[in-house]
């Protein structure tokens, strides 16, 4: 049987660029976890540690791959709507799209966590039995930043899965916003709703007091905002020889802050307008001038094309095989092991990743497996 780490997508459709963005996204996040894992565990142990403020600064931005993530998420979940509405193509099957939320994301995602959950409670014995069936079932419902207003306990990163679950919901009733004709409107209209967001989340109107799907709504407007260009086949601004030298402008200003590097609400709220305004454009850039070709490659989108799997197990892995590694020291020079402990977790990730890919995440890629056991079953 052929490996293959190709993405299966429902429609058959293959944007490379998207899983080159993907890429993009699933590396800050795993970069963000790693340093701050290096940081707690050697760095601010060690005393004769050199001074990595620069790197930990940029580091330390690295969370915003989840917001891109977002985007991304905007993008292609309202790519069927956006066909259906604008250029007349098939209705979406509402039964179909959520079933296949549900067949495509639940399997890999209930694994992991039932594994985590026997691995916490029995092997590293870092919590309770009652703890760790009311921290997994919360998140197995997506309800653990409802219930608890806290990161889930058996796996921090599953925060974001309840949010992308919110939107998947209100998805198809967000989508009526294609069915407005005036192009001009109706983007305007996009871009107005996600600086009403910025402006709710920054000036404390947001009515929860957990994160929520409000707090981060822009930016699945983003994605909705590109979609309407890429279905519609529109173009904002032509080609030149210097776009090239303007994405990367725009990749640069997403990490140089974050709104925790400000005090006041209205400067915050006017950089993160900033940064998803560089956002859209890198985005734009990319899908649409195609600007960074190294995106389409196939490692990048195969890396890229796995980024659930490398999410999900990224970060008990790095703190499984961190802790004993870290044991250990290859020289003298901290930057030295740092640089070693960190190849060694990245290819561990990748490795354990790749793995859990081929064997649970790409088969569940196809639509109909579910059918197709239950049909060898019967034969």
């Amino acid at each position: 049987m052929k490996l293959s780490f190709k993405r299966i997508t429902s429609s058959g459709n293959f944007i490379p660029e998207i899983d080159g963005l993907r890429f993009i996204a699933i590396v800050s996040v795993v970069l963000y976890h790693l340093s701050g894992f290096l940081n707690v565990k050697f760095l601010n142990q060690n005393a004769n540690s050199s001074n990595y403020s620069f790197l930990n600064n940029l580091l330390s931005h690295g969370h915003l791959g989840v917001p891109l993530f977002f985007v991304i998420s905007g993008f292609i979940l309202g790519m069927p709507f956006a066909k259906a509405h604008l250029t007349k193509g098939n209705p979406v099957n509402l039964k179909k799209y959520f079933l296949r939320r549900l067949s495509r994301l639940e399997p890999p995602y209930i694994l992991v966590m039932t594994i985590l959950l026997f691995g916490a409670v029995y092997v590293a014995k870092s919590i309770s039995l009652y703890d760790g069936i009311e921290s997994y079932l919360s998140s197995i419902f997506y309800s653990h930043n409802f219930i608890f207003g806290t990161s889930p306990k058996l796996n921090a990163v599953a925060w974001s899965l309840e949010i992308e679950i919110q939107f998947y919901i209100f998805a198809p009733l967000m989508a009526y916003i294609f069915y407005v004709r005036s192009l001009s409107i109706r983007r305007l209209s996009i871009f107005l709703i996600a600086i009403l967001f910025i402006f709710i989340n920054h000036f404390n109107f947001s009515p929860f007091s957990f994160v929520s799907l409000v707090n981060y709504f822009q930016y699945f407007l983003v994605g909705f905002l590109l979609v309407d260009l890429y279905v519609s086949d529109s173009t904002l601004l032509p080609k030149t020889k210097f776009d090239y030298l303007i994405g990367l402008f725009f990749f640069l200003i997403i990490w140089l802050f974050d709104d925790g590097d400000f005090k006041s609400n209205l400067q915050k709220f006017t950089w993160e307008l900033i940064q998803l305004i560089s956002i859209f454009f890198l985005y734009y850039y990319i899908l649409f001038h195609k600007i960074f070709s190294f995106l389409s490659f196939k490692l990048i989108t195969n890396i890229g094309g796995m980024c659930y799997s490398i999410y999900l197990l990224h970060y008990p892995i790095i703190s499984m095989f961190g802790n004993p590694i870290l044991k250990y020291s290859f020289s003298k020079l901290d930057f030295v092991n740092v640089a070693i402990y960190s190849i060694i977790l990245i290819l561990l990730v990748i490795s354990i990743s790749a793995i859990f890919f081929l064997l649970v995440e790409r088969p569940c890629m196809d639509k109909d497996w579910y059918k197709k056991i239950f049909k060898r079953r019967i034969t």
